[in-house]
């Protein structure tokens, strides 16, 4: 008789391996792209705020480490640490995503310094043309390397910038590129003779209220006034800005011609008044970094009893990269010009116009 088959199914020995199922893993911030993004930005943008910080406030450097290198290190780095934190399984990320990721760092690093009373609103929107620019830059390399080695290792790269980036600040800070005095000039033609523009020039004159960039901060006269000292038998031009008075001295005094004023840097006030949530902003830049020569009014006679007049003004400074920076210095010189020539003309014509009593 034979015996019944075993109801129980087979045997232990011919049972198949079942594996066994793992315990559900705790959700990691790495398994979300989003939270990925966000700690490469804030990190990186820390870095970057940092770095920023050294040049200011420990080197007091306003060059080209500051403004092309730490925003291209600090996209740089954003980009890598985001492929490398980012789910292996989430596939690659678009261009579009990593250039975002490394202008968002740029950001950060900029609204830190906001937050550490080391900038304003105005030198950072100045700044950020070429910020963004070189944040790009350094996203496109930090994703091409990506590319080329196939992995995103951020921590040699950050300890690589640790080591190097004091010591390039050290050198562009210890050789500093010499300063060239640059020219600004302005030309406006009035329709009155020379005799009535020197009229106008020499008597007070008073300005009208600010517009756009000078209404934000930039410093700009309110109105000017010649004086006579004297015990020192010299001119001087009074010259209240918005930021305060000035007295410069009258060095070249042509009647009907040229009129030269120096200034003097311990009677220039600051070149702006930074806009900031804090009542004072502790920007070094703003005090010796720019630096005004000399002004001119140049008066030449035109066919026609008309009178081209000219302003001139010397500067220098020691902000770079000095081909950006001289972009705005001599636009917002030029914009101060047009402001005050634009005011002298239609006091010179005013006066010409014949009475009709």
């Amino acid at each position: 008789m034979e015996p019944f088959p075993d109801s129980a199914g087979p045997s232990p020995a011919t049972d198949p391996v079942r594996p066994t199922p793992k315990p559900p893993q705790p959700a990691s911030w790495r398994d979300s792209p989003w939270l990925c993004a966000l700690v490469a930005i804030v990190a990186t943008g820390l870095l970057g705020a940092g770095l920023m910080t050294l040049s200011i406030t420990r080197y007091g450097d306003y060059g080209g480490l500051l403004f092309c290198l730490s925003p291209g290190i600090s996209a740089f780095l954003a980009v890598l640490l985001h492929e490398w934190a980012r789910p292996s399984e989430g596939g690659g990320t678009w261009p579009i995503t990593k250039a975002v990721v490394g202008v968002l760092a740029v950001g950060f690093s900029l609204v830190c310094l906001l937050s550490l009373q080391l900038e304003g609103f105005i030198c950072i929107a100045m700044a950020l043309p070429i910020a963004f620019f070189m944040a790009l830059v350094g996203a496109a390399l930090g994703a091409l390397l990506v590319q080329v080695t196939g992995r995103a290792r951020p921590l040699p790269m950050l300890m690589t910038v640790l080591v190097l980036y004091p010591a390039a600040q050290h050198y562009e800070a210890s050789h500093p590129a010499p300063v060239v005095p640059r020219l600004v000039r302005t030309q406006l033609e009035v329709n009155a003779p020379p005799a009535q523009v020197w009229a106008a020039l020499t008597r007070p004159v008073q300005y009208p209220a600010a517009t756009g960039w000078f209404r934000a901060g930039v410093v700009y006269p309110t109105r000017t006034a010649l004086a006579y000292d004297s015990a020192a038998n010299c001119r001087t031009l009074v010259c209240r800005y918005s930021q305060g008075l000035a007295r410069l001295p009258v060095v070249a005094w042509q009647p009907g011609r040229q009129l030269t004023f120096a200034v003097p840097p311990a009677n220039m006030p600051a070149p702006m008044h930074e806009l900031s949530p804090y009542p004072q902003v502790h920007a070094p830049h703003l005090h010796g970094y720019f630096q005004v020569d000399s002004g001119t009014f140049r008066l030449r006679p035109l066919p026609g009893g008309r009178t081209l007049l000219e302003a001139r003004t010397v500067y220098r400074h020691r902000i770079g990269p000095r081909p950006y920076w001289q972009l705005w210095s001599d636009y917002l010189l030029d914009a101060m010009h047009q402001r005050v020539l634009a005011t002298l003309k239609v006091a010179a014509e005013t006066q010409a116009q014949p009475r009709h009593d």
